[in-house]
């Protein structure tokens, strides 16, 4: 949870569309949904395609992100520019792996689930991201205070952006990959995340009081079968624990 670098995959496509919302991007913008193949400087050819395998033809922002459709992240990273998407990452307190090219707005960086989790919490605070912090405080047997941990936020968006993100990632949940979530009958938003060869699967979610991260994998990196996506291996993972802890909110 604190040390394994992994790969978030669609996880990650939150943080690229609020880039774009804050460069010329509104929910309604549409982008066009059709192949692109890309060749890299080795040589070697690139074909991102959508998960289904199928092209939708022009796609509003909004459904592109509730569907998760690849290859409208892919245009919308090309225009926004994968320096500013990376910028943003910094902002909501990204540490990890971010190398400057088109594959990073499709998940191919690698981040540890608590610092995911650390992202993902502008999006509920209004646009302010918090440092995680492991010991809140410390007590001595006399009831002295001797360690007391202050609260670090630091201003990642406007607080605009933090909420069409949000309401975007409930009707994720409500009419995208995280349906399932919508058993708990309480207001969630969340993202699903699937890696190539489905070597890592990712359920971020959140209500406006709670947010938890769930990964799963193997520790080595390898192909955990086919179909074990975000929606079927981390899901319901996510609800089981959140079913238990609802009640305390």
């Amino acid at each position: 949870a604190t040390q394994a670098l992994r790969q978030p995959g669609s996880a990650f496509k939150p943080i690229v569309y609020s880039a774009a919302l804050d460069n010329g991007f509104t929910a309604a913008s549409i982008v066009l949904d059709a192949p692109i193949v890309y060749q890299d400087g080795s040589g070697q050819m690139w074909k991102p395609e959508n998960f289904e395998g199928i092209f939708y033809g022009p796609t509003l922002l909004r459904t592109a992100l509730v569907k998760s459709r690849n290859l409208v992240t892919i245009r919308v990273a090309q225009q926004v520019g994968i320096d500013k998407i990376i910028e943003r990452g910094k902002a909501l307190g990204l540490t990890g792996i971010m190398e400057p090219n088109l594959s990073l707005a499709l998940g191919s960086g690698q981040f540890s689930p608590l610092n995911m989790c650390q992202a993902y919490s502008a999006f509920p605070r209004g646009g302010s991201s918090i440092k995680p912090r492991l010991i809140e405080s410390v007590v001595s047997p006399w009831g002295e205070q001797l360690f007391s941990a202050t609260e670090e936020g630091s201003e990642a968006m406007s607080p605009e952006t933090a909420f069409i993100i949000s309401h975007l990632l409930q009707e994720v949940v409500q009419e995208g990959t995280g349906a399932r979530a919508k058993v708990l009958g309480r207001p969630v938003a969340g993202k699903t995340g699937t890696t190539n060869d489905e070597q890592d699967a990712w359920f971020m979610g959140f209500s406006p009081y709670l947010l938890t991260g769930v990964w799963v994998g193997y520790d080595q990196v390898k192909p955990m079968g086919k179909y074990e996506t975000g929606a079927r291996a981390a899901l319901p993972i996510w609800i089981d624990y959140r079913a238990k802890v609802e009640p305390n909110y």
